[in-house]
């Protein structure tokens, strides 16, 4: 006689519409609780996640700054992508190696794809994954039910993905709802986008304008002539370029019209000093003269590490370099050091202006030129150089006080892309610095040519001072 106490349990007995439920319910608990997929593109890395939702959306979330969100299908879930990290190096070798929009987005589009494909197969696995397991516990862990309710959660999730692509508007991404800071967004899209408009208009101009220049500048010369000999040296003071891609094609003309032996650039070079912002300055390749650059306020190590890399810039950060006999004390900003934007305390300056004034002491030969990004780190060397060169303020201006003569550049990117907005125009501005041999070939600055470059409506403004 059996044991009533070791008799298997009969599996209950259960309606094929409860099947049906338990089913869905433990094939939407996995499809919902473990869906999350981390994937990257171009060194953009993101989280997928799926959330049960009253009404079908789209958000995409950039901590901390908030993010968008859309109404782009008819399921009622929330498909959130979620930014994790950005790796700068990764994104610079795809700007690189596409440096045109139509082919970053064709690249783009081609890895999201095979994304996608990954992400839906997972979800359609863990469907089925829930569907067996719902099948297996209302059943009684029998084959033939726990089968069919693998089968169920996987046609009930593959129906669901092709409803969403379906009926999925991804034109509802184009005017969607902001939230957080980004809320501003609409503001600076519209921003950025009349900027870029006035940079493709004045970069038209540029070759008219500088040819015009050219023009006046012989003129001049005939006016007013330098007594000079067939090796004194012609150099470019520029400085405050500030991301203003209009600005690389001004030096591009410049230095194409105009017999420059090299360009001294003193700082400002980008906005936020961010590695993305490195790819900004491509238009440093077609300048074939030397260029030797001292960091501002604006600019950082990854700046700092981007303008490197061109064989002809020579960054000037701490102590005196030598080209073509001209000597240059030189001194990055000390916010250079960091990716912070700051201008610095008093206390900072106080100590670089000290460091300065060390560097020019320890110097055997002493410096022709002091180049600075704020010139009241280099006051300390009025009436000890014979020039200063600086930047920062974005006011053009040539002054002598005592022997020494003081020259600030002013913005040659026009004070950037926030300029471009401003209500009186900023012009973009340059000095072309004349130097020759003394009585004890030494270089002395004779000269300076500083311009100012407006549009194509109201020309340019051309001085020359005579020392």
């Amino acid at each position: 006689m059996s044991n009533p106490s070791q008799a298997k349990p009969r599996p209950l007995r259960k309606t094929a519409l409860t099947h049906f439920f338990v089913v869905l319910f433990f094939s939407a608990a996995l499809f919902f609780t473990l869906d999350s997929y981390v994937f990257t593109i171009k060194g953009m890395q993101f989280r997928a996640d799926l959330k049960p939702h009253y009404r079908g959306i789209t958000e995409i979330r950039i901590p901390p700054i908030g993010g968008i969100s859309a109404s782009t299908h008819l399921l009622p879930f929330k498909l959130e992508l979620s930014l994790l990290n950005i790796d700068t190096d990764a994104l610079q070798e795809a700007l690189r190696e596409n440096p045109t929009s139509a082919g970053i987005l064709a690249e783009t589009q081609k890895e999201l794809t095979g994304i996608l494909l990954n992400y839906f197969l997972r979800l359609t696995l863990l469907a089925a994954s829930g569907g067996l397991l719902g099948g297996m516990i209302i059943s009684g862990c029998r084959l033939r039910p726990a089968l069919s309710g693998a089968l169920a959660g996987l046609a009930i999730s593959v129906l669901a993905i092709l409803l969403t692509y379906a009926t999925y508007d991804v034109e509802r991404l184009r005017t969607p709802e902001y939230h957080g800071i980004l809320k501003a967004a609409p503001w600076a899209i519209s921003l950025a986008d009349n900027a870029f408009q006035k940079v493709r208009l004045l970069s038209e101009q540029m070759a008219v304008i500088t040819g015009n220049l050219y023009a006046i500048y012989k003129k001049i010369d005939e006016i007013r002539p330098i007594d000079g000999n067939a090796d004194d040296l012609l150099v470019l003071h520029v400085s405050d370029i500030h991301n203003n891609p209009a600005a690389h094609k001004f030096l591009l003309q410049i230095t194409r019209s105009f017999p420059i032996d090299f360009v001294i650039d003193t700082g400002d070079i980008s906005d936020y000093g961010t590695p993305l912002e490195g790819s900004l300055l491509t238009g440093l390749i077609e300048l074939n003269i030397p260029y030797l650059f001292v960091p501002g306020n604006h600019d950082s190590p990854e700046i700092i590490q981007a303008m490197s890399r061109y064989p002809q810039v020579r960054v000037l950060t701490d102590g005196m370099t030598e080209i073509r006999g001209l000597r240059i004390l030189a001194l990055a900003d000390p916010a250079a050091a960091s990716s912070r934007i700051i201008v610095s305390e008093s206390g900072v300056v106080s100590k670089a202006r000290d460091h300065l004034l060390r560097l020019w002491q320890e110097t055997a030969l002493k410096p022709n030129i002091a180049a600075v990004h704020n010139f009241s780190i280099a006051e300390v060397l009025v009436d000890r150089v014979p020039l200063i060169l600086h930047g920062h303020n974005h006011q053009l201006g040539i002054q002598k006080v005592k022997e020494t003569v003081i020259i600030g550049a002013g913005t040659t990117g026009g004070a950037g892309l926030r300029g471009l907005q401003a209500v009186k125009e900023i012009p973009f501005s340059v000095v072309l610095l004349h130097f020759g041999r003394d009585e004890k070939r030494e270089w002395r600055l004779y000269a300076a040519d500083s311009i100012k470059l407006y549009n194509l409506e109201q020309g340019f403004v051309l001085e020359r001072k005579i020392f």
